[in-house]
């Protein structure tokens, strides 16, 4: 009782007034970017001694109108709502609670002051019909990296000083640089920064053109099928290329012999032969092929598009599409292949 009491005690003078309206940031940004604040609702700010993130409060603000709309939430929409707000580097998850009209969730505040400790969070309150809701979204960020805009035009350079550059360009191709980018091709791009210890953030850029509003499997959430994954992953990824807005690719049986003999090997953790050369020996010369490892179809499918060097047949423009899938152990293996006509 005495922890809710000092939580809901305004500090640094904050005002409020009862039942005033939520003070939130805007869940759209168009920079990547680390700015740290104090928040900006007088309620949360007397609530929370500690800092915000400024783009992870926008992520949360995102989540808690998502929330107000549905109870329902596909976990893939987290992260996209920080790719909008304008945080790059991982998201480590996130928390609600429902309130009356200007309440203080006790047991949340001690969880954002615990998280943030080590962590960055973005800790925003919003009104719905029934009363309040907040939401903490917690990110791991680590490195610095300079404001970049998400949606840059074509020929911008993009510096990225001391990190190394994977890209996956929208043609699918991978392409490497150090300290820096120039994003030519107009389209989606995926990079990856990293350093001596390891991947720092990854993160779309939109060059040219507008960011979706939507998580790219969104589209499917209501589509979930556990008792058979072929169909799940086939659903999937029909809502993938309506989400691209470009013609579903033609199934090969081809293409899904060479997607099953390498999603053996996969499965059984074997090394796998580059997927060009694989499937070059099937006959398709310009193709390509992902693989990935997940709790579910969508987690996986997921994690293959957040993959720079997994992406090419999900994101590249295919005319045919092979694919495999399989449930070993509780976890769900799936390869996907595409290619041009041969």
């Amino acid at each position: 009782m005495l922890l809710a009491l000092l939580l809901a005690c305004p500090r640094d003078g904050a005002r409020l007034e009862p039942g005033a309206p939520p003070r939130v940031p805007s869940p759209v940004a168009p920079l990547y970017a680390h700015a740290a604040e104090r928040a900006r609702d007088p309620l949360v700010r007397g609530a929370f001694a500690g800092e915000v993130d400024e783009s992870l409060s926008g992520a949360a603000t995102g989540l808690a109108l998502a929330l107000l709309a549905s109870p329902r939430l596909d976990p893939g929409e987290l992260r996209w709502k920080a790719v909008l707000a304008g945080y790059p580097w991982p998201v480590r998850g996130a928390a609600s609670a429902r309130t009356a009209v200007d309440g203080v969730p006790a047991e949340l505040l001690t969880q954002a002051l615990g998280a943030a400790a080590t962590r960055d969070v973005g800790l925003v309150r919003a009104r719905g019909n029934e009363g309040d809701i907040w939401v903490l979204v917690e990110g791991e960020r680590r490195g610095t990296i300079p404001a970049t805009p998400r949606e840059p035009p074509p020929g911008t350079d993009l510096p990225f000083p001391g990190y190394s550059v994977r890209a996956s360009t929208p043609a699918g191709d991978l392409v490497e640089s150090r300290d820096g980018l120039r994003v030519e091709q107009a389209g989606e791009w995926l990079v990856e920064l990293s350093d001596a210890q390891g991947v720092v953030a990854t993160f779309p850029l939109y060059v040219g053109t507008r960011t979706p509003a939507a998580s790219p499997f969104a589209g499917a959430a209501s589509a979930e099928n556990a008792g058979d994954i072929d169909e799940d992953l086939l659903v999937r990824l029909d809502a993938l290329d309506a989400w691209y807005k470009r013609p579903a690719a033609e199934r090969d049986p081809m293409l899904d012999a060479v997607a099953r003999a390498r999603l053996r090997d996969f499965v059984a953790n074997k090394p796998l032969s580059p997927s060009p050369v694989q499937l070059a020996a099937g006959g398709f010369a310009d193709a390509d092929a992902g693989a990935c490892r997940g709790s579910s179809v969508a987690a996986c499918l997921d994690a293959m598009w957040w993959s720079v060097a997994d992406r090419g047949p999900l994101s590249g423009p295919y005319q045919t599409i092979g694919m495999a899938a399989l449930n070993s152990g509780g976890v769900v293996h799936v390869v996907v292949a595409g290619a041009d006509r041969r």
